[in-house]
């Protein structure tokens, strides 16, 4: 259907065009042409007339700022022209003002952007230009801000318009969506055990999804299924970018098996807990209670996380990105010398990356792990421990040519954050090596970089030697085995997010606490007064969602509701071990570490996971209690990935425009359709495969189950072996809590009252006095604020998992080159083509690594191919390798004692 403008009327050649200056304007497949040669003159709420020469020569400077500005992009100029055009430089002003009182303190805006909106506001003469040049640029910079977004990233995604008439709940959206979701959530579940995994991203399925979107509407006749009052069309015309987008969140939010699988496989494995009351029921309530707990608080945090426009969600972009590129056609258009259309573009990035992902994953290994250095003197332990890729810190500045290492992710996450992080991660390295030279807390005996548990003869620590009948503590048997150890880089990590949980609440809540308040304030107005949640949103994608039918949020609190009666119900009914109480605790826990998680990864793409800070609690509430330790520790860790989930998915929306209703209806039914497929298939797993002996590490099939192992690990290190103990062993830890809190909360007031202070003491004191003073400490304190200590100290728990500075070095080259060079001095092309080029990359690496898994992991009957060769072996020989394998250490285990660590009579017995 063409698009229209509605109060826009078509006129002769030779009579004057009035412009309306309302916003209801809709667009579809083609766009207004305001043509010079047809209409002489357009009025607009200015005081002049714009001739067609003047609509000539502001479309092509609109152009020309396309390509050279951080605006929309082209296909976006004819709206802004007309909202241009019908602002006066007063409103443009108001605009301008307002955007440099928001956006001052936000690091996603960009900088350029900032300094030319102040030399704006100053008025003609200042900038040196032309009253008509300055008039242009003013209103043009406001509509850009008003009618779009102020972010170039987001304006690269989304259409500053909106057409509430384009199908999105159809029979083929729900159909294709749930059937991506039903397949998807099968074969992720069926390998999600195996080691290496293999799996469907959700990349996958978009791409697969845009043709059989246009497959149904070539080839399904245009019938009517009729039940009541309703008609609902089995072909409602061509495949829409809606329909496209909200098939894409059946799929993305739930594509596999759920939280509840590793608490199921642990209670139910005779390896493990080896529990016989675990039935059918069980398994639905605490599988639902677990899939949508998560749901029900994304919902409540909407106004705070969901529609302010400073909640950006990099992460979500590429998907946004990609869905566009299948599905919308664009004009052709000249970017920075680049005509290649979108979607070219991603096919060509994806076939680069298909092919290319061949030489570092399987035919030259080394590219992937390039610990060059280490290959000179592969057995010196220092050089191999400091530079190495496996086991050791990955201080090298060329360290891997593999995008999967480096480069995932990186397009997306903003400059300031990687960097900030990258430095947080490095500073904690050489803190890392200092301690395991000074041998800190035993770690000399221990591999430097390792997330293992350690006994005290350097072995892998195995709980199951200290557990009894009953699956507690013997005594008796933790005499003689002795308590568990950590490498200095797990000891590190765990100080780390300490540290950083108490440091960045106070901190986050200290300076979002303006908009915390007023979302808090909207949840009761609107419970009480039922007020729009859209209340005071006044972005331009808060005002097109205004239009559809809102999520009231007694709907989510109902979801809650049910869902913690279903795990009251699973945790009370059977003999779980688990007190009622925890759940309301757990929900608790989230409801206050919820929003400083959740608005860190909005704006810096950086999330604040729970799980290490719940385990202490948890071990706090229930010593002794493994069992029971392990159902709080699904809820306690998956509960907050779940929301976040959620909340991405539904920002998702937002920015697609997809009804809130329909978001809702979507994401309950694919939660519940999720959940019996993956308990079905699991149980059958769990039957079929009994035999041969799964979840356990000689398994024929690769079905290890290494998650099941370390979530079960966890659960006896806190349940069993338990905090009081383990904070007896590391004395250290309890304090920085304390530490993290004190300091957390002197930065977040300093930030907030100093400038207040620096200005008083100008003003106040002598000129000589506050010279002096601000040039030795106001200054370095203000030098130092460009720094986000919330992201710095991210960077600190990188570590975790046995990562090191390898997997980070060439990501801060690539995100410098993208994220900071190209968007800012080629930002057409970046809006044009960098999220695309992130997707492109990311599934090239998905679908060939499933191809090349499939072939040399599992084929010749579940033997394998192996291709020996030198540049598939060098990496592996050495130090480095050897401490990946915890096959090296600084220091030899003692010959006189025999082991390290406590003596056996100082062992820790809090039980």
């Amino acid at each position: 259907m063409p698009r229209h403008i509605e109060h826009v009327q078509e006129l002769p050649a030779d009579s004057p065009v009035s412009i309306d200056n309302e916003d209801k304007i809709l667009y579809g497949d083609s766009h207004l042409d305001i043509n010079p040669a047809d209409e002489k003159t357009i009025e607009g709420s200015r005081d002049h007339e714009l001739t067609a020469e003047q609509i000539a020569q502001l479309r092509q400077r609109y152009g020309h700022k396309a390509e050279a500005d951080d605006i929309a992009p082209a296909r976006d100029v004819q709206m802004i022209m007309e909202k241009v055009i019908g602002m006066t430089d007063e409103e443009a002003l108001e605009v301008l003002v307002e955007a440099i009182q928001i956006h001052k303190a936000d690091p996603n805006f960009p900088p350029w952007t900032m300094s030319k909106l102040r030399a704006l506001v100053e008025g003609y003469k200042a900038c040196d230009m032309s009253e008509d040049d300055w008039s242009f640029d003013t209103r043009t910079e406001a509509a850009i801000l008003k009618y779009h977004s102020p972010y170039p990233e987001v304006r690269s995604v989304t259409e500053p318009f909106d057409d509430p008439t384009i199908p999105v709940e159809t029979i083929r959206s729900y159909t294709l969506g749930f059937m991506f979701m039903a397949g998807a959530t099968g074969l992720n579940t069926f390998f999600s055990q195996r080691q290496p995994a293999i799996g469907l991203s959700s990349l996958i399925m978009q791409l697969l999804l845009a043709p059989c979107g246009y497959f149904w509407a070539r080839v399904v006749p245009a019938w009517t299924i009729r039940l009541g009052k309703w008609e609902l069309p089995l072909n409602p015309g061509p495949w829409t970018f809606k329909e496209q987008c909200f098939s894409t969140i059946l799929f993305t939010i739930v594509n596999g098996a759920g939280s509840a699988q590793i608490l199921i496989l642990t209670q139910r494995l005779p390896q493990f807990f080896g529990l016989d009351w675990v039935s059918w029921g069980y398994e639905i309530l605490i599988s639902i209670s677990l899939q949508a707990f998560g749901f029900s608080l994304a919902g409540l945090v909407r106004r705070v996380v969901i529609y302010p426009p400073q909640a950006i969600w990099p992460g979500i972009l590429p998907k946004i990105a990609l869905n566009r590129a299948l599905v919308v056609p664009e004009k052709k258009e000249t970017i920075n010398g680049w005509k290649i259309s979108r979607y070219h573009f991603f096919m060509l990035a994806f076939g680069a990356m298909f092919i290319y992902f061949w030489i570092p994953n399987t035919l030259f290994q080394a590219l992937h792990a390039f610990n060059w250095m280490t290959w000179i003197a592969p057995e010196n332990y220092p050089l191999g421990i400091i530079t190495g890729f496996y086991g050791g810190m990955g201080f090298n500045p060329l360290a891997t040519f593999d995008w999967n290492v480096a480069g995932t992710g990186t397009l997306t996450t903003p400059w300031f954050s990687t960097i900030q992080q990258y430095f947080g991660q490095m500073t904690a390295g050489l803190i890392i090596i200092a301690m395991h030279w000074t041998n800190s807390y035993w770690a000399a005996y221990m591999p430097i970089n390792s997330n293992q548990l350690f006994n005290n003869v350097g072995g892998a620590y195995n709980t199951s030697e200290l557990l009894g009948s009953d699956f507690k503590v013997d005594l008796d048997k933790y005499k003689t085995y002795g308590p568990p150890y950590w490498s200095a880089a797990a000891f590190f990590t765990e100080v780390g997010w300490y540290l950083w949980y108490m440091f960045s609440i106070p901190l986050i809540i200290t300076r979002y606490f303006p908009q915390i308040q007023m979302a808090l304030g909207g949840i009761w107005r609107s419970l009480r007064h039922r007020e729009s949640v859209y209340e005071g949103q006044n972005d331009p994608h808060s005002r097109m969602m205004a239009q559809y039918k809102e999520v009231p949020e007694w709907w989510y609190l109902c979801v809650l509701v049910v869902c913690l009666g279903f795990g009251l119900i699973a945790t009370l009914a059977w003999p779980t071990l688990l007190p009622g109480w925890v759940l309301f605790a757990v929900l608790l826990f989230h409801i206050l570490l919820l929003v400083p998680s959740v608005v860190i990864e909005s704006y810096a793409n950086v999330r604040m996971d729970g799980g290490i800070l719940f385990l202490v609690l948890a071990g706090l509430w229930l010593p002794g209690n493994p069992r029971g330790l392990m159902v709080a520790l699904m809820y306690g860790t998956q509960f907050g990935q779940q929301t976040d989930n959620f909340i991405n998915d539904l920002k998702f929306g937002h920015y697609a425009k997809i009804p809130p209703r329909a978001m809702f209806r979507g994401q309950i039914l694919s939660v519940i359709l999720n959940t019996f497929i993956w308990l079905a298939l699991t149980n059958w797993m769990i039957d079929h495969f009994q035999v041969g002996s799964f979840c356990n590490w000689d398994n024929k099939q690769h079905m290890v189950c290494a998650g099941v192992h370390g979530q079960y690990a966890l659960a006896q290190m806190y349940g069993g072996f338990g905090v009081r103990n383990l904070f007896k062993l590391y004395p250290i830890l309890p304090w920085t809590f304390l530490l993290g809190a004190v300091v957390g909360t002197g930065w977040a007031l300093t930030e907030h009252y100093g400038p207040g202070i620096r200005e008083r003491a100008r003003l106040t004191w002598s000129e000589h006095k506050y010279t002096w003073t601000n040039r030795l400490f106001f200054k370095p304190v203000e030098l130092v604020g460009w720094v986000d200590p919330a992201i710095f100290l991210h960077g600190w728990v990188n570590w975790t998992g046995g990562s090191n500075l390898s997997y980070s070095t060439q990501g801060v080259y690539i995100s410098f080159t993208f994220m900071k060079y190209i968007r800012h001095h080629y930002s057409a092309w970046w809006q044009k083509y960098n999220y695309l080029l992130e997707a492109g990359f990311d599934l090239g690496v998905a679908i060939s690594g499933i191809i090349q898994t499939l072939i040399f992991a599992m084929g010749n009957h579940g033997k394998g191919y192996s291709i020996e060769w030198w540049g598939n072996t060098v990496s592996e020989a050495g130090v480095d390798y050897q401490s990946y394998n915890q096959n090296a250490t600084l220091l030899a285990i003692p010959k006189d004692t025999g082991y390290f660590g406590l003596p056996p009579d100082q062992y820790p017995m809090s039980f």
